[in-house]
């Protein structure tokens, strides 16, 4: 194994031993198919005169010495192409992505291993160890660990784990995004939030509209509005038509009114309708809260007709959530509210007036959002319907939704989707 930051600077010199230049750096082709790209030349600064040189690398040198001798007679040129990088100047100190712990890092140092006859980047160092290593204090820092019987720790993440930040002045090559792509949306949410809305919008541009809008749900309003504002509007109203209601309204609350009009310009009407109406409610209210997405079926109905009635209204199948299933007639008016369980429980011929509750808990849509918060919590709901004065349903607040909204931002954790 070697480490790069000990690599550099480090005497060149042919088979004579006459010295060429020091080492400054080394190339590696960015595609190589294999996990743990190979070094394929050798970057030496030249002595005296001499004009600055690629050296091929043939398998022969011995980078792990103190020096480090060509056994060829004659160095082979290496003659550039537009897919080398170089790893002090591309990598090190530059942040990339680690996608199996889901952050943003930066390189301090880069492991190289001898596989056969090749040197190949191993791991990149992420940890202080390799700070200590460049700056030459690894070996006193581990013998002072030491000394108080602690273990100084090195963190290092395997070459293949990695994604590079497609940033000005960064590594400039094209980067596979499988590995984001396969990421939960909440993990990618996590590095939107470290990377900021800019860049962030970069790395998930060839991503499909729909797994933009899950994990642009899992980020802040005003984060989300940054990040949509980095993506063409034609785009940013599909990605929005496939969010939660609720949760593309908050998003688009947050731009600013020309901006906003021009997506919802750009939407279906259903989804364009269905925002508006939450739109036009305050943000601090029941209403600016609610989601339309839930479930209902009307009155007078049997068990095993509510069954069917939910499997054949696709609305269904959008539902927030499904626990809670709300009667209403034609108008909308709320006449009762029962779980699905009790519905799946019950005889197939039972009245579904029979076992819904007549006097459901409800909030109206113009309460504070802190009152709609209390009675989810004084009465244990996973969600509360949302009424007008005539008490026709206009909505749900589900518990997850109203805590999100509620507690500060510092004290926030992710909370489970109900379902």
């Amino acid at each position: 194994m070697a480490y790069l930051s000990e690599l550099l600077r480090r005497e060149v010199r042919d088979h004579r031993g006459m010295i060429l230049g020091r080492l400054t750096d080394l190339l590696i082709a960015s595609d190589d198919p294999n996990e743990y790209p190979r070094v394929v030349a050798l970057a030496l600064t030249p002595t005296r005169n001499h004009q600055a040189t690629l050296i091929a690398w043939t398998g022969t040198e011995d980078l792990a010495g103190n020096k480090i001798i060509l056994q060829q007679p004659v160095p082979h040129p290496y003659l550039e192409t537009t897919n080398e990088i170089y790893l002090a100047r591309d990598v090190l100190d530059k942040q990339v992505i680690d996608t199996d712990n889901h952050r943003m890092v930066r390189v301090n140092d880069l492991e190289l291993g001898k596989i056969g006859s090749d040197y190949r980047v191993i791991n990149v160092d992420i940890g202080g160890r390799g700070l200590l290593r460049r700056l030459g204090f690894e070996d006193i820092a581990e013998r002072m660990a030491e000394q108080f019987r602690q273990h100084l720790p090195s963190r290092s993440v395997s070459w293949g784990d990695l994604n590079f930040l497609p940033v000005g002045g960064g590594v400039q090559v094209k980067v596979p995004r499988a590995r984001i792509k396969d990421l939960h949306p909440a993990d990618i949410a996590e590095i939107l939030e470290d990377l900021g809305p800019r860049l962030g919008g970069q790395l998930i541009e060839q991503l499909e509209d729909g797994k933009i809008a899950d994990l642009l749900e899992e980020l802040e309003p005003d984060f989300q509005a940054e990040v949509l504002e980095t993506i063409p509007d034609a785009r940013a109203a599909d990605i929005v038509e496939r969010m939660e209601p609720d949760e593309a309204a908050d998003l688009l609350g947050e731009l600013d009114a020309e901006k906003r009009q021009e997506i919802l310009d750009l939407m279906e009407k259903d989804e364009k309708e269905e925002v508006q109406e939450l739109l036009a409610h305050g943000e601090k209210t029941a209403g600016g809260l609610m989601t339309t997405k839930y479930i209902t079926v009307p009155p007078g109905i049997t068990a095993s007709q509510a069954i069917e009635h939910l499997r054949q209204n696709a609305a269904s199948k959008d539902a927030e959530t499904i626990y809670y299933v709300y009667i209403a007639d034609a108008d909308e008016k709320l006449h009762g509210v029962c779980s699905l369980s009790d519905i799946v429980l019950a005889a197939p011929d039972t009245l579904v007036n029979s076992i819904m509750h007549a006097d459901p808990v409800v909030v109206k849509v113009d309460d504070p959002r802190e009152d709609v918060l209390e009675t989810i919590a004084k009465y244990n709901l996973l969600a509360v319907p949302v009424v007008n004065e005539d008490n026709q349903l206009q909505g749900i607040v589900t518990a997850d939704d109203a805590l999100e909204m509620i507690m500060p931002h510092e004290w926030k954790v992710k909370l489970p989707r109900l379902f």
